[in-house]
C-alpha cells in the first residue's frame, strides 16, 4: 500500500502545483473541496470530504484514516 499511496500522492501533488493560488480567507475544507473539483473530482451527494479525498488518492477511506493516524503519531 505504501508505494501505491506514495505514487498517487506524487501525481496529486504535481497536479496541485498547476492550480491557482488559494484564497487565504477560505476554510481548509472548502479549499480542499475546490481544489479537488478543479482537478475534476466532484463530491458525490452522500459522500464526505474524506471519502472524496480518498477516492481522489485511489485508496479507501479506511486507508486514508490509517495514514492520518500514522502521521499524527509521528511515523513518516
Amino acid at each position: 500500500m505504501q508505494s501505491k499511496l506514495k505514487s498517487r500522492l506524487a501525481v496529486l501533488e504535481k497536479a496541485m502545483r498547476k492550480l491557482p493560488p488559494p484564497v487565504l480567507d477560505q476554510s481548509p475544507a472548502l479549499l480542499l473541496a475546490s481544489r479537488l473539483a478543479a482537478m475534476g473530482i466532484e463530491r458525490g451527494p452522500n459522500e464526505s470530504l474524506a471519502e472524496t479525498t480518498a477516492r481522489a488518492m485511489g485508496i479507501s477511506p479506511r486507508e486514508l484514516r490509517a495514514e492520518f493516524q500514522r502521521r499524527a503519531a509521528g511515523y513518516t
